[in-house]
């Protein structure tokens, strides 16, 4: 069996979190970060991390010093990828830093990439790290987390078998106090383009008011609600689906989608998954879909998938070009505001 050194760049929550668990052979809380997905995947080891900040090193080293004592840790992400030639690279900073790492990691020693979201901030530095990835023969996975959800792939797989008949509407609401569309909505419009299979052609977008300033994503924090607008659109993909997309800041959180199909409606979210059809006329019958657990989702979800494509081949579930469509959108939501709400052709 291989065991694949791994490092990680950018050590906030979702790059080294530890979740709390009962101790013993047989227990553990699914991962919850990319370091506690190499903690609990028994083909991967952490051999480097690195952050801009010292105190969140030794932070990193008191929390997992019982897992990799012998961490090395590092300022400087090209040093370590120079020294400790990982084959997978996490990279889990701020957004605006991703491309010059991954394109780094992808024309060193790395053979798989998994790259927080949103991919980048500009189509520039989406489609370098694409071109990097591709031609270093990489593996390049974005992690929009609920593509890797059992009940987000039963239903993709609903429509694809055709029992709903063709696709035509997908309407999400998300809505909370961290309801912003590039920290939070990337995710909501990766799963728009992953039911609709197809590219976005063109959109009409509307943000959040007082966000006239808004006119680019540095993508350099994303913490603050204040500093990433909530927004709405109408997308079309070119095989004739449309797509709506509301999000509001306001204290209910959680978010739903609707996807709307010939012979009937299937309502999913992070709490339900059922299907809608029509009875008679005016009478819908509303049944729960029962959904098979997966060992892996989220993180180690992404890991394990990599791992079982290095060694057998295959598909990524999540793959840069992919999230390249969500980038696309999002910036296509600001054009589309700055010009006054007009049609922008993507």
């Amino acid at each position: 069996m291989n065991t694949y050194r791994a490092v990680i760049v950018g050590l906030t929550g979702i790059g080294a979190s530890r979740p709390h668990e009962t101790r013993g052979p047989v227990f553990g809380a699914m991962p919850p970060s990319h370091a506690s997905a190499y903690h609990k995947h028994a083909q991967t080891e952490v051999v480097g991390v690195c952050d801009l900040r010292q105190e969140v090193l030794d932070d990193f080293c008191e929390r997992w010093g019982d897992i990799w004592p012998d961490v090395n840790t590092y300022t400087d992400f090209r040093e370590m990828l120079d020294k400790e030639q990982p084959d997978f690279v996490s990279v889990a900073t701020s957004d605006h830093a991703h491309a010059d790492i991954t394109v780094a990691a992808a024309e060193g020693s790395a053979q798989a990439i998994l790259c927080e979201k949103p991919i980048a901030t500009t189509m520039d530095d989406a489609d370098r790290m694409i071109a990097a990835a591709e031609a270093n023969n990489v593996l390049l996975s974005i992690e929009h987390t609920r593509r890797w959800y059992p009940s987000y792939l039963q239903a993709r797989e609903m429509i694809r078998s055709g029992e709903m008949g063709r696709l035509r509407t997908i309407v999400c609401d998300q809505f909370g106090t961290r309801a912003m569309m590039f920290r939070n909505g990337t995710h909501m419009i990766d799963m728009m383009c992953f039911f609709a299979e197809a590219n976005p052609e063109w959109l009409v977008g509307e943000l959040e008011p007082g966000f006239e300033h808004f006119t680019e994503y540095k993508g350099d924090g994303g913490h603050d609600p204040a500093t990433d607008p909530y927004a709405s659109a109408y997308i079309h993909f070119d095989n004739g689906v449309r797509a709506f997309y509301n999000c509001h800041k306001m204290a209910f959180n959680g978010s739903k989608f609707s996807l709307t199909c010939e012979n009937g409606r299937i309502e999913i979210s992070d709490q339900k998954f059922e299907v809608i059809t029509q009875q008679e006329p005016r009478w819908w019958s509303h049944a729960a879909v029962p959904v098979e657990p997966y060992i892996s989702i989220r993180q180690i979800g992404a890991v394990t998938e990599l791992i079982h494509i290095l060694e057998n081949g295959g598909t990524l579930v999540s793959p840069a070009r992919e999230a390249r469509k969500t980038l696309q959108i999002m910036l296509g939501i600001l054009d589309s505001h700055h010009a006054g709400n007009l049609r922008v052709n993507l």
